[in-house]
């Protein structure tokens, strides 16, 4: 049986133990590469506005603080 990524999606919404969501957004969060603005920046030897003003990163908020994601445009929305 194939499971679709809108059903994984589900899987996690359903979720209610707050210590297996922290461990699948850590895993995803490694597995992803996604970094801060700033570290991005000191990886890639970009200032953090080059590297918030680019497209060539994809910039996602969790929380309160802006992430980005390296090769992932960030106009092309997988949803």
């Amino acid at each position: 049986m194939k499971i679709t990524k809108n059903q994984i999606l589900n899987d996690i919404n359903d979720i209610k133990d707050i210590t297996l969501l922290v461990a699948i957004l850590e895993v995803a969060a490694h597995k992803s590469g996604v970094l801060t603005i700033s570290e991005m920046a000191r990886r890639e030897g970009k200032s953090a506005n080059g590297v918030r003003e680019s497209k060539k990163y994809r910039k996602v908020t969790i929380g309160s603080q802006l992430m980005c994601v390296k090769g992932l445009d960030n106009t092309t929305l997988p949803f």
